[in-house]
């Protein structure tokens, strides 16, 4: 049996989450060489590399996988998950000439969401797999969250994906990612 020990030196999914304003791009902009795929137009003001901003989820997949195949960067920045996955609804949607995700009853177009994400997050996992580090960053919202047996309620920063596609995209994300840093 071949057992090895130690640190085994690989590529890096790191999620990176705050409030607006706090940093998180400039924080994402200190890894190895990054490039940015600026899916909210938010980099403007930052000394970064970046691609054009994507306009569709086919554009951004497009570019996706051409930093993959032609190794552009060390780190690859995804700026921010959360709009990446409006342009996913928009996507499924439109593949199923349908106006909003609501739509599709029954939660379906939620699942079908779900599916889509886990696809892309799977190709961002292709990008690593090349030894490309790639960092998302997201909004934070803040949740109110009571416990039945205990007194009292607290606020909770959570991951702002779509609210009532967080319970499943944001999971996902989450456990995608070997590190998720709120800042």
């Amino acid at each position: 049996m071949d057992i090895t020990r130690g640190k085994v030196a690989k590529a890096q999914k790191v999620v990176l989450y705050g409030m607006e304003g706090i940093g998180k791009s400039s924080l994402a902009a200190q890894f190895p060489n990054p490039l940015f795929i600026d899916t909210e137009g938010s980099t403007g003001n930052m000394n970064v590399s970046r691609t054009p901003k994507p306009t569709s989820w086919t554009m951004l997949n497009q570019q996706i996988d051409e930093i993959k195949r032609d190794k552009l960067c060390k780190t690859l920045v995804i700026d921010t998950i959360d709009w990446a996955e409006r342009m996913a609804i928009e996507k499924v949607c439109a593949d199923a000439q349908k106006k909003s995700i609501e739509d599709f009853g029954y939660g379906t177009g939620y699942i079908k969401l779900e599916e889509e994400l886990g696809r892309f997050l799977n190709k961002l996992q292709d990008v690593v797999d090349d030894g490309i580090n790639v960092v998302l960053t997201a909004h934070a919202q803040i949740r109110k969250f009571e416990q039945p047996d205990e007194m009292g309620a607290y606020d909770r920063y959570e991951l702002k994906l779509g609210k009532k596609t967080s319970a499943r995209t944001s999971a996902l994300v989450k456990e995608w990612a070997d590190m998720v840093l709120f800042i």
